[in-house]
């Protein structure tokens, strides 16, 4: 891995899955400092070795992975003392969410954070992008319905 302030960070090698016991303590650890960065990757272009990508906070960066390297879902790219890069593979799989007041909107979205799911926001809308089935998180939000009610509208072609 190197990387100047006017080039773009190289990242070489899969280091491990986020999911992995010793790995998924550090990754939380990072990410409360705000030292986290995903990589959004399609799910059309995860099979390639190289590209150049940007992290969710701006950071360039240069994906070059040998060829026996298989880019996924919570690939750890780079872990150092201050700043972990993970890959997130987008499917385009989404839940989408319409709060019925601005107070449910916070609860919500408060919710959504403490389980550390993504989402990205369009108008009024929250949209949770899935990681694993769909029926995980709606149980998930079975209980935060009754303190902020909200809607699920019908999906939008994915991205």
């Amino acid at each position: 891995m190197t990387g100047a302030a006017s080039e773009p960070l190289l990242l070489t090698a899969i280091l491990g899955h986020a999911g992995e016991r010793g790995l998924h303590e550090r990754l939380h650890a990072l990410e409360h400092r705000g030292r986290l960065e995903v990589i959004a990757v399609p799910a059309a272009e995860a099979a390639r070795r190289r590209m150049r990508v940007t992290t969710d906070r701006g950071r360039a960066c240069a994906i070059a992975l040998e060829r026996s390297a298989r880019l996924s879902d919570g690939a750890v790219l780079h872990l150092g003392a201050d700043l972990a890069i993970v890959a997130r593979i987008d499917s385009g799989a989404r839940l989408r969410l319409r709060p019925h007041s601005v107070e449910a909107a916070l609860r919500l979205g408060h919710c959504c954070g403490n389980l550390h799911w993504k989402v990205d926001f369009t108008g009024d809308v929250l949209e949770v992008i899935l990681d694993g089935p769909e029926q995980g998180y709606l149980d998930r939000l079975a209980d935060v319905a009754a303190y902020a009610p909200f809607d699920i509208i019908a999906p939008e072609a994915p991205r």
